[in-house]
């Protein structure tokens, strides 16, 4: 039996449902899929395998380091037999050429645009790690292992009605989300750290943190919100990832459902 079918043979369990002004509006079951067991390794190993669709190809020019004529002068000159560059009266007379260790020649084993970096994974097995994800996502545990700011008093998931879809401005939005009990969690994406190595000059110079998923059944305008506030991120719960869900391959990101989305994973999942 699967995963999915023994969800069926499980309990809902019940979460508030909050306003946007934190006051508890009622009650809500959630899908069976947040039943779903915790599997590290496989939503890691699905991670892995989505995260090397967006990879693009890449080589090395065919031509490169084959720029000069360049001719071995053979054995009996007391020379080192590579060949040469075949130029006169500049610096680079008699310079090494073409081969690897020479200063300009061609690369020893370059990437080549043939490799095939894609991983494919199967659906069976991306549909369950997708749903073991979102079971991390109700694990206080996980949540906080994490590095999420969650108050003690704040049920996961949190679950809010669909008035949060319709938030527009970046100032109601954090305002709506410090409601929630998030406000250590915004001060925390605020922290940023320069990246080590050659990536500060590739348009990479700053890592940011990772902080609350916005689930949404329609994006009326909490995406544009969502877009000035660091750290938070929206997404449609049909496009709905394990790449979402547990970026860098770690479970338990901390994600804000609307009542809406919750009926767009019941009818995926079922439950």
């Amino acid at each position: 039996m699967s995963i999915l079918s023994r969800l069926s043979l499980s309990t809902p369990r019940e979460v508030r449902v909050l306003g946007i002004d934190g006051s508890e509006k009622g009650r809500a079951a959630l899908p069976l899929v947040f039943n779903a067991p915790l599997r590290l390794m496989l939503v890691r190993r699905v991670y892995n395998a989505l995260f090397t669709h967006r990879l693009q190809p890449k080589g090395a020019w065919k031509g490169s380091g084959h720029k000069y004529s360049v001719e071995s002068l053979g054995a009996g000159y007391g020379l080192a037999r590579i060949s040469r560059l075949k130029v006169t009266g500049t610096g680079k007379s008699n310079a090494g050429g073409l081969v690897p260790t020479a200063v300009g020649g061609r690369p020893t084993h370059p990437p080549v645009p043939e490799k095939r970096i894609r991983k494919d994974v199967n659906e069976k097995e991306r549909k369950a790690a997708l749903a073991s994800a979102l079971a991390f996502t109700a694990s206080p545990e996980w949540v906080r292992k994490r590095g999420h700011r969650v108050p003690d008093g704040v049920e996961l998931p949190i679950v809010v009605n669909d008035e949060i879809e319709g938030v527009s401005k970046a100032k109601e939005l954090v305002n709506v989300l410090t409601r929630l009990g998030l406000g250590e969690e915004l001060e925390r994406c605020k922290e940023r750290k320069v990246r080590a190595g050659k990536g500060k000059m590739r348009g990479r110079r700053y890592k940011g943190r990772v902080g609350p998923l916005i689930v949404v059944a329609r994006d009326e305008g909490v995406s544009k919100a969502a877009g000035s506030v660091p750290g938070v991120d929206v997404v449609l719960a049909r496009d709905l990832s394990v790449l979402h869900l547990a970026p860098g391959g770690h479970p338990g990101r901390l994600v804000i459902f609307s009542s809406s989305s919750l009926d767009v994973l019941r009818g995926v999942f079922g439950g």
